[in-house]
């Protein structure tokens, strides 16, 4: 699925756009837990949308860690400008939508974006 794709489906605006469009968003990760994230997600040769309602730097932080090239932030949450230029300076594009994260996840599910690949650590 592509960028603009994401964007129509969620209804989503974009905070932060530089970053690679043409990126084939295969599969989709919902989390507020960034923990989770880390600890869930396998890197993978897809590229990988992190869904997710946490606004500060963090965010950008974790998905850098995994190669991530999209963040989609949920709730219509106002996101701080520090990572709005951190997501710049990384290079990943921030969209946000007003949607909570379970109708954006089915929005997304509903036209074939897949859930990630994960592993259990326990």
């Amino acid at each position: 699925m592509k960028v603009e794709e994401i964007i129509k489906i969620a209804n989503a605006e974009v905070l932060q756009d530089v970053g690679n469009w043409d990126a084939n968003i295969k599969y989709g990760f919902a989390a507020d837990l960034l923990s989770d994230t880390l600890f869930v997600i396998s890197r993978e040769e897809e590229a990988i949308l992190l869904i997710t309602g946490v606004t500060n730097p963090s965010v950008i932080k974790t998905a850098k860690i995994l190669d991530i090239p999209v963040v989609l932030i949920v709730r219509g949450k106002p996101v701080e400008q520090v990572t709005i230029d951190l997501a710049r300076k990384e290079k990943i594009i921030l969209l946000k939508t007003k949607h909570i994260m379970f109708v954006t996840c089915g929005l997304l599910y509903k036209e074939g974006l897949e859930g990630a690949p994960w592993k259990l650590q326990y």
